[in-house]
């Protein structure tokens, strides 16, 4: 079992944490020194994580809203698979966990939990020292989720536990641990390297309207193919409609089916077009009031600078698209991988988090490396 002494607050179970403001620097931060090397340009940036001696994470400080949709991607490298990783981890107070997604020990398995129950588990063969795509999305109407890893749909289903389930607000989001197992002295965690993680509040699948939306049926993901329909779409509006006009408490759909191109996870995208302007700002950091139905829990500000990824991007993606904002990010950080940097344009506010342009705060030692831009290959 690990043991931590600090003095950098938390109930003294954490190790310390360095706020710096990441520019054109890559940074090495580590317990007892900070060591800069001055780089022309703006390159990507991976953040290298072990939990040999100290445990080390990524703690994103904002407010959390109430969550009923979401879709999560990221790259992530494994140089050891003895222990499972935590891709990412939503929970309150360290002890509540309302969003678990990991892999398990030895590449196994990749799995989903949410508000205390898998979702899903699907067995999978990961490799160490090799960089892999990972994709998950979920929403609450009629409980859908979906996997995908290197672009290629590896999952598809509903969940009829999660059904009308609203993940509260107010929590902590982390990537590389566990949140709620530091007094546990966690070996497990990432040990490896992490890049492009965006948490955006929206589904991969299409809405019917307002207050049902329906499967993402959409035959390939296929860098300038268009999105269109499979001929069974028409059937699931049907079905849909007819039970929310008989005004049913639980909706239920055909189980959908995202066919893709053969190729389409072999084509990564290698060069970007895009014009990128770097524009890094240290934006003000504050932590959101708690307020549910039950009980109010304040946490007082907290006022600290924090690394920042950032940029500026003018008509990044180069298209336009009315797939939803989900499938988008799917797409978009796969194929195109350097757009922002490794956080594609979209979504405006429904963007919780981009990996380059909200503040986060490195724990334990985790260090900031510049990286190359080709998808796979960083």
């Amino acid at each position: 079992m690990k043991k931590f002494v600090t003095d950098s607050g938390l109930g003294g179970l954490l190790p310390p944490s360095f706020p710096i403001l990441l520019g054109l620097l890559v940074v090495a931060v580590s317990r007892v020194s900070i060591v800069a090397t001055e780089k022309s340009g703006t390159p990507m940036h991976s953040v290298q994580l072990t939990q040999k001696g100290y445990i080390q994470f990524l703690r994103w400080e904002l407010p959390v809203p109430e969550i009923h949709e979401f879709t999560f991607c990221l790259w992530v490298k494994s140089i050891d698979l003895e222990h499972p990783h935590s891709i990412f981890s939503y929970s309150r107070n360290e002890r509540e966990r309302l969003i678990r997604s990991w892999i398990s020990s030895r590449g196994r398995s990749i799995h989903l939990e949410i508000g205390g129950l898998e979702v899903f588990r699907r067995p999978i063969r990961m490799q160490e020292h090799r960089w892999y795509h990972v994709c998950q999305s979920w929403e609450n109407q009629v409980g859908r989720y979906a996997l995908w890893l290197d672009g290629r749909l590896e999952l598809q289903g509903r969940s009829e536990e999660t059904i009308h389930y609203v993940i509260p607000g107010g929590g902590d989001i982390v990537l590389g641990q566990e949140y709620t197992d530091f007094d546990k002295g966690l070996e497990e965690g990432i040990e490896g390297s992490v890049l492009g993680f965006n948490l955006l509040l929206a589904s991969a699948f299409n809405r019917l309207d307002n207050s049902h939306p329906e499967p993402a049926l959409q035959p390939t993901i296929t860098a300038g193919l268009p999105l269109t329909e499979l001929p069974f779409v028409a059937d699931i509006r049907t079905e849909v409609a007819r039970r929310n006009a008989e005004k049913t408490t639980r909706a239920s759909v055909v189980p959908m089916q995202l066919a893709f191109g053969p190729n389409w996870s072999r084509k990564i995208s290698r060069r970007d077009d895009t014009r990128i302007r770097d524009n890094a700002v240290a934006l003000p950091l504050r932590l959101s009031v708690v307020a549910n139905d039950t009980r109010r829990e304040e946490t007082p500000p907290i006022h600290r600078r924090a690394i920042i990824f950032d940029d500026s991007i003018a008509n990044a993606s180069g298209e336009s698209s009315d797939a939803p904002l989900g499938l988008q990010l799917v797409k978009l950080s796969y194929v195109r991988c350097q757009l922002g940097r490794g956080s594609p344009p979209i979504g405006g506010q429904l963007m919780l988090i981009s990996w380059t342009k909200t503040p986060v705060r490195v724990f334990g030692g985790a260090i900031v490396k510049n990286v190359g831009d080709e998808c796979g290959k960083f």
